[in-house]
């Protein structure tokens, strides 16, 4: 993992001093929370987004290190939803430990109409990594948006299907896993691809992800017809996240946006700004 910031430094250092939260948790907070103090939380007060004092949901929070970022730019109130009970628990384990107070709460957005206290209350959802597993894109916005206030605010991050490795194949954890575009070929040589999978888990992930196909030209379509107002449009060729991973600086493609084909296969990451009208 390249070198952190100063600021997410701090943090991983308070969680190793913590012996009940594995590498894995500290690995992947670390990355997360450096994602949101040094990109996302910058990007949406460019945008306008009022941070402080608000009330932030993300949902498929995972180890909730952006939504500590969040938290810390003075949020009222931050809550982490997520399927896993795993992720729940290292949430909550890992803002004890770097002492930041957040809920988090294990809901399904899709099958489970969100409690009456978050209804039409949060200023702020995000939604990163997770609009492209959900079956109706249309349909799951429009879930999600049950849970903003009206003049709220949407962040939503994924990368196209059509990308290098928008199947995600590389979960595969096989050699043919590694080769980009492989969601290219028909289905019969795709299929192929699951020989040899690390987890039936895994196979199923990337089948349902092909069976959704979840493109910029979709997501602006379901956009459009869930009646969300779009604010803002990037595309990467380099991922942000990419700089705290591996060291590489993000690289915007927004010159490909209206070019259907390349924007498909070029953009590694679509994002949107959307916000629910008044």
């Amino acid at each position: 993992m390249p070198k952190l910031p100063p600021r997410t430094e701090e943090k991983v250092k308070l969680i190793a001093l913590r012996e009940d939260i594995n590498s894995y948790d500290r690995y992947y907070f670390g990355y997360q929370y450096g994602l949101g103090s040094e990109y996302i939380a910058p990007y949406l007060k460019s945008k306008g987004v009022e941070l402080s004092g608000a009330h932030i949901c993300e949902i498929g929070c995972g180890e909730s290190g952006v939504l500590a970022a969040l938290a810390e730019e003075g949020a009222a109130e931050v809550v982490g939803i997520d399927l896993r009970e795993l992720a729940i628990e290292s949430s909550q384990k890992l803002f004890d430990a770097i002492g930041i107070k957040g809920e988090f709460a294990i809901h399904n957005i899709i099958t489970q109409p969100p409690p009456e206290k978050w209804r039409n209350h949060f200023d702020v959802v995000l939604l990163r990594d997770v609009i492209e597993h959900l079956e109706g894109t249309e349909l799951s916005l429009r879930h999600v948006m049950d849970f903003m206030k009206p003049g709220g605010w949407l962040y939503v991050v994924f990368p196209p299907y059509y990308s290098p490795f928008g199947a995600h194949q590389h979960l595969l954890d096989n050699k043919i896993g590694k080769l980009p575009y492989i969601q290219l070929l028909p289905d019969l040589l795709f299929t192929k691809a699951y020989k040899n999978a690390r987890l039936q888990i895994d196979v199923e992930e990337v089948s349902m992800l092909r069976r959704i196909r979840l493109t910029i030209g979709k997501m602006r379509r379901a956009i459009k017809d869930a009646l969300l107002e779009l604010a803002d449009e990037q595309l990467y060729f380099l991922r942000p996240v990419f700089k705290l991973k591996f060291g590489l600086p993000p690289l915007k493609a927004n010159f490909l946006k209206h070019i259907p084909i390349a924007r498909e296969l070029g953009a590694l990451e679509a994002s949107y700004l959307l916000r629910k009208k008044e």
